[in-house]
């Protein structure tokens, strides 16, 4: 375990899960798309926790997991039949406040991201545009459900899911 800073510790690089379902019917339909659902989750090292973040329209959940076999069991159910994309986080031009607080206007939030992105699709694309490492849990079978490439471009770069 590290020192913590007085003014705390802010995790620098966030793994963004795109999920292909919904709570239910309802958001599934207002989300259109591939993916229905964004949340995030990050390694703190100096604490030795991960921390999950996840906004939906009930409630924004803050979970926090000490570094466990049990913790990469819950990450790697998030992560399963989803795609994720790994970034830095941002801090540079950013507007002065954003608009709504849904699970994709959240996402951009926390992780600083300038997108004018409403969806999670919409994210997903301009995170991998701009970067992103992708890893895709889901990619064969999205394909075969819809028939067509999977939502997660081969060679779009690789992850590793714990760090």
């Amino acid at each position: 375990m590290h020192e913590v800073p007085a003014f705390g510790i802010e995790a620098r690089r966030w793994t963004v899960v795109f999920h292909r379902r919904a709570e239910n019917w309802f958001f599934a339909a207002i989300a259109m798309g591939e993916f229905k659902h964004v949340s995030a989750f990050a390694f703190i090292p100096e604490l030795g926790i991960w921390t999950i973040y996840d906004v939906g329209f009930r409630r924004t959940r803050l979970i926090h997991l000490a570094e466990t076999d049990h913790a990469k069991t819950i990450l790697g159910n998030i992560v399963k039949g989803n795609c994720t994309v790994t970034v830095e986080t941002g801090a540079g031009c950013l507007p002065l406040m954003r608009a709504g607080l849904f699970c994709t206007t959240a996402i951009k939030h926390l992780i600083g991201a300038r997108s004018r992105a409403l969806r999670p699709d919409r994210l997903f694309r301009h995170l991998v545009a701009q970067g992103g490492v992708v890893r895709d849990d889901g990619s064969r079978e999205a394909a075969d459900r819809r028939g067509s490439e999977p939502g997660c471009r081969a060679g779009a770069g690789t992850a590793d899911a714990h760090r």
